[in-house]
């Protein structure tokens, strides 16, 4: 499995979902996809937890574990936006979808906490996105 191909993927579509819930989005259209979007990336972000989780020998597994996580950070950014925020489909506007929303939202906060416990237990160090290593460095600087 292409763990960091997949994670993009799904990335790309949280995003996608994210802009589009910026904009006014009819309904009629849009909701119903939206949602079954939502679940279905849910789901996925599941399995490939699940699957890393098996996959003890993946020489990338602690970036790709990192990977998932702030995948799963951004999910749960975008839900509780939907539950929170004023984007075109929230839950003061269609109160149908808080129970659905509320349930991804459990199932990403328990798919982190799981995650956190991955990392901890593979004993890597949780890495931190906002500093640069010594190769990115040197490739930043590198003609100056």
């Amino acid at each position: 499995m292409n763990y960091e191909d997949n994670i993009f993927i799904l990335n790309v579509r949280i995003r996608a979902i994210s802009d589009m819930l910026l904009l006014d989005a009819d309904p009629d259209i849009f909701l119903k996809k939206t949602l079954e979007d939502l679940d279905f990336i849910g789901a996925k972000l599941l399995l490939l937890q699940d699957d890393l989780a098996l996959n003890e020998q993946l020489i990338s597994r602690n970036q790709q574990l990192h990977n998932l996580d702030e995948t799963y950070e951004r999910f749960f950014n975008l839900l509780n936006e939907m539950l929170h925020g004023t984007v075109c489909f929230n839950t003061d506007s269609y109160p149908f979808i808080s129970e659905p929303i509320n349930k991804l939202i459990a199932r990403c906060i328990n798919g982190q906490k799981q995650l956190k416990e991955l990392m901890a237990m593979a004993g890597g160090n949780i890495i931190d996105s906002h500093l640069v290593s010594t190769d990115e460095l040197t490739a930043l600087l590198d003609g100056m």
